[in-house]
């Protein structure tokens, strides 16, 4: 019975695919309600879910475990929607660390040195190889990982980490080169 659902399905048939949602809403709801806790975003995740098993319907002729293909896809929704949200709270984090460090800066001297370290590190990081450069926006607007450049770049981890290693001594060498000796801690908390 299923296996000809999924033929049907793979062959385009939408009335099946209707079959397959009616049958594996009610099963996901509750499931993606647990990780999202939200109805709104459960059914932003139930929405995805079928939309990625009618993208991916090809695959359907050879699944052996359909209740299980199934909750793979709505699995990695949640875990992706969950590295998305966790991003955004990190990406606010550093927004609020810096601007209450630009709110300690109370004197225009202090306004100014800031706004020049900005520049010279943005200008820094334009100067930089594009993979290089690359890696860092990666790691530093995104948010992401080592592992994770790694396996969108198809690079090794040990790579990423590298290149980051040299991204940041190239920041820090082009402030001192401007006369900026300014330590990578207090560095990695101001600009991150």
């Amino acid at each position: 019975m299923e296996k000809e659902l999924c033929k049907r399905i793979a062959d385009g048939d939408e009335a099946a695919f209707a079959s397959l949602f009616n049958r594996y809403y009610p099963l996901l709801r509750p499931f993606i309600l647990k990780f999202t806790r939200s109805a709104d975003k459960t059914e932003e995740m139930l929405q995805e879910t079928f939309m990625r098993v009618w993208l991916n319907r090809d695959q359907l002729p050879e699944v052996e475990n359909l209740r299980a293909w199934i909750f793979t896809i709505a699995s990695r929704q949640c875990l992706q929607a969950i590295r998305t949200e966790l991003n955004h709270r990190r990406k606010l984090a550093r927004l609020q660390t810096r601007e209450e460090t630009r709110q300690e800066a109370n004197t225009p001297f202090e306004f100014t040195q800031l706004a020049e370290i900005s520049r010279l590190v943005s200008q820094a990081v334009n100067n930089m190889p594009p993979q290089r450069q690359r890696i860092y926006r990666m790691s530093r607007e995104q948010g992401l990982k080592p592992a994770a450049i790694a396996e969108a770049l198809s690079l090794s981890v040990t790579t990423v980490k590298n290149a980051l290693v040299t991204a940041l001594k190239d920041i820090r060498n082009h402030l001192g080169a401007a006369g900026h000796t300014i330590s990578l801690v207090y560095f990695l908390v101001m600009f991150f």
